[in-house]
């Protein structure tokens, strides 16, 4: 299984309107314990974001403008959620991988991002702590996805190839045809979330790891020995025996 933005997102969102007082967000963020909201349109759109720090910022400027009480300037003036926020949100599309996901908030070094479909409506948010729940699995739940995902990919069921999870490390045993199909067992079980170490005690029939290495660009589809295209016969000639050479030579 490749785990998408949408398998770990959160999906109920605590949102605000566009006209939402100041007040009122910052009493919000300090009730549900969050550090940011998003300012949505009536029809579902993200129009922008409020966080603590937008808050933090609005205070920071009237005291800097306004040493001595004088009126307000600048962003110290807002006394609602669009004068505040911060435009355009930083989004990703639900079926986005989670090494995507984690890759934009390192390089823009936040902590969460809005998931929004390709109409910009709101699907969930998803954190950092979300792209760490396939990793903190317990080992029944792991095993679980290994064997559906050998039996997706490979067509190897559990009967053929048996999986056990401990603490993270998965032991494979059972048999199969070849010893390259033994090799990509072992790369499809190490790419599933939580699997930290494979022992692969896979027993095969035929080891082909040295055809595999080898130099031959191309092999027969329905044999194992190399296949060499200059060895083969051109297509659409029968060979002559000697005495067809005979008869041609007559008739000609």
């Amino acid at each position: 299984m490749q785990w998408q933005v949408e398998d770990v997102m959160t999906r109920e969102v605590i949102t605000v309107g566009v006209d939402t007082p100041v007040g009122q967000i910052a009493s919000l963020l300090d009730r549900e314990d969050i550090s940011a909201v998003p300012v949505t349109a009536p029809t579902g759109g993200v129009l922008g974001v409020v966080s603590q720090a937008d808050l933090l910022v609005g205070v920071a400027d009237g005291e800097r403008d306004n040493p001595r009480g004088g009126r307000p300037k600048g962003r110290a003036t807002a006394v609602r959620a669009g004068d505040l926020m911060t435009t355009p949100a930083l989004s990703i599309d639900a079926d986005a991988s989670l090494t995507q996901a984690a890759r934009t908030m390192q390089s823009r070094n936040v902590h969460r991002l809005l998931v929004t479909s390709p109409e910009g409506r709101l699907l969930g948010v998803v954190s950092r702590g979300d792209l760490l729940r396939p990793y903190a699995r317990n080992d029944a739940e792991i095993r679980r996805e290994v064997e559906a995902e050998l039996r997706r990919r490979l067509w190897i069921r559990p009967e053929q190839v048996g999986v056990r999870v401990h603490e993270g490390t998965a032991t494979l045993t059972g048999a199969v045809g070849r010893h390259s199909t033994a090799d990509i067992v072992t790369r499809v079980v190490t790419a599933v979330p939580g699997v930290t170490k494979v022992i692969n005690r896979i027993r095969y029939d035929f080891d082909d790891a040295e055809l595999v290495r080898s130099t031959v660009s191309r092999t027969h589809p329905f044999s194992a020995e190399p296949f060499h295209p200059g060895k083969q016969r051109r297509r659409g000639r029968i060979p002559l025996t000697r005495g067809s050479r005979h008869r041609q030579r007559q008739e000609a």
